[in-house]
């Protein structure tokens, strides 16, 4: 026997999954057009005497505000290395850290895909990186390492209000590369992570410029040094969280007339469960130090979830709504699912932005939409 674990004899089989999603909406008060999603989603899992192997590939086409795309995203691809108190992963991945919900203040090392953004669940909606990932445990203390030479760009949509949108990307490479360190610990009740993260802002900031086929929009990205910690406690039938951030962005190319920006966040959110019915609000506040003209110094952003199940948990539906101070832009959101089986899931989902088109959420007011969905997964 022991002799056959050694060659990987009793290695598992192969573990193969598969998703598939369709969608079609239309659209609902300032919507813009039709909206559509088709995704496949083959997966793999392969535990062997030493090592897991993890794979996912996503195939999606999707039509949205007039715009339609295709792409294959690697979704995961990893190799694993697990020991008594030590794990090593490389490979294509996300890095998941933070408590807040929805927006993301710690949790910035991957980036987003913006053209699908608030239909999916953040780690539906970020992309993975490939990196290195040493992550130590022992009792209630955590250490995390993370290199990539990867720069992570959020993925915009090819033209915004119009405009088309052109983004200078800095190259991949050992000088480019984003370096994070998470400890975690427990103290007082609290389970706590301490982030130190040497990357980028992956959402490029995007100014008018002229050239010579008109007027385009021309992002470019800055490098931010970061400090921030999470924490969550239970009180009760409560969960409290807390998490905050400092940030200091340099730009990447000076030329353009940008400076230094030095920002910081807080957050703070309660959950509560009570029998079916769930509840969740959080506030975030955001002071930016050296905010340029037309740009606001302080903003806050506060958001309710209610949520209840029935039937066993197969019944779920959601209401959502989320407000920033600065504009006044909202998004509101109504969802309901249900559980056919085990593998497949239907959903009905409403989806209203409001605000200007320069706000926050005024700026997705073209994906205002009505939508029906289906996902099967084995």
């Amino acid at each position: 026997m022991v002799a056959a674990a050694c060659t990987g004899a009793l290695a598992a089989d192969p573990d193969w999954g598969l998703k598939a999603t369709g969608l079609a909406g239309a659209p609902l008060a300032d919507g813009e057009g039709r909206s559509a999603r088709v995704a496949v989603e083959p997966s793999l899992k392969w535990k062997l005497p030493s090592v897991d192997l993890k794979g996912s590939v996503r195939l999606r086409w999707l039509e949205q505000e007039r715009e339609q795309r295709s792409d294959t995203d690697v979704r995961e691809l990893t190799a694993t290395w697990r020991g008594a108190r030590t794990t090593f992963a490389l490979g294509a991945q996300q890095v998941n850290w933070g408590r807040m919900d929805i927006l993301r203040v710690s949790d910035i090392v991957n980036p987003v895909d913006q053209h699908d953004l608030f239909y999916e669940e953040l780690p539906q909606a970020k992309l993975a990186l490939w990196m290195a990932n040493w992550e130590w445990q022992e009792g209630g203390q955590s250490l995390q390492v993370i290199a990539t030479p990867q720069v992570p760009v959020d993925r915009l949509p090819a033209r915004v209000a119009g405009v088309p949108v052109n983004v200078a990307r800095p190259a991949n490479s050992l000088a480019h590369s984003t370096l994070a360190l998470r400890y975690g610990f427990e103290a007082a009740g609290w389970n706590a992570d301490l982030v130190a993260i040497r990357g980028w802002q992956s959402t490029p900031l995007l100014r008018p410029a002229l050239g010579a086929t008109g007027v385009s929009l021309q992002g470019s990205l800055a490098r931010q040094n970061s400090i921030g910690f999470s924490a969550d406690k239970p009180l009760g039938g409560t969960v409290l969280r807390l998490e905050g951030l400092y940030a200091r962005a340099t730009p990447e190319d000076p030329g353009l007339g940008l400076t230094t920006e030095r920002s910081a966040s807080l957050g703070a959110g309660l959950d509560l469960r009570t029998g079916p019915w769930f509840f969740a609000t959080q506030v975030i506040a955001q002071q930016n130090f050296d905010a340029i003209a037309g740009t606001p110094e302080r903003t806050a952003v506060v958001s309710a979830i209610v949520q209840r199940k029935w039937l066993q948990d197969r019944l779920s539906g959601r209401a959502l709504h989320i407000r920033e101070s600065a504009f006044g832009s909202s998004w509101s959101s109504l969802q309901a699912s249900y559980e056919l089986s085990a593998h497949q899931l239907v959903q009905l989902q409403s989806d209203w932005f409001r605000g200007e088109s320069t706000a926050p959420f005024g700026g997705f007011r073209g994906r205002s939409r009505v939508a029906a969905s289906m996902r099967v997964q084995f």
